[in-house]
């Protein structure tokens, strides 16, 4: 004969304090990281450190519970952003964190009267594609052998898909 027990137990809330603040010097060891783990082709501190210092650039890391989890770093022109480089640590991926950097983004680009986003992804970056699509921006362009494909070779190239977003006005809901 067998008997079983049941334990009822609350369940376990775990707060979580997420943020949003200016990417600094700080914290180009974590980016660094989360760049490695993500990329074949990773920018260099160089790159990220002259990124942080223009000042017609924005740039945003995300914060989980004091952690550094994302970044977004993007070039303002006129009425128009370039993102240059977005990441989010590879464990912390789809939850939310990369759309939840680009409507923070989309925020500070209002409030500058910027109107739409532009990117370049690797046409070979299904994952970032798909991830564009499902945000709103759409292809508008390709660029043909625009990335490096071999550091070693660098005749072959690997083509660049330019997607764009709009950013409407604040009366419409529901961006991202």
């Amino acid at each position: 004969m067998s008997s079983a027990i049941t334990i009822k137990t609350k369940p376990t809330i775990r707060r979580t304090s997420i943020s949003f603040n200016r990417l600094t010097s700080i914290e180009i060891p974590s980016v660094l990281s989360i760049e490695e783990r993500n990329s074949d082709y990773p920018w260099s501190q160089g790159q990220f450190t002259t990124s942080i210092e223009n000042s017609k650039n924005l740039c945003y890391c995300l914060n989980l519970n004091g952690q550094t989890i994302g970044y977004l770093i993007s070039m303002l022109a006129l009425d128009t952003a370039d993102i240059l480089n977005i990441g989010i640590d590879p464990d912390f991926k789809r939850q939310g964190h990369g759309r939840a950097l680009l409507k923070h983004l989309i925020e500070e680009l209002r409030k500058r009267h910027i109107g739409e986003i532009l990117l370049e992804v690797r046409i070979g970056n299904k994952s970032a594609i798909q991830f564009y699509k499902k945000q709103g921006f759409k292809e508008i362009s390709v660029r043909n052998n625009y990335y490096m494909k071999n550091s070693k070779n660098q005749s072959q190239g690997e083509d660049g898909i330019i997607m764009s977003i709009k950013i409407p006005s604040k009366e419409i809901k529901n961006v991202l």
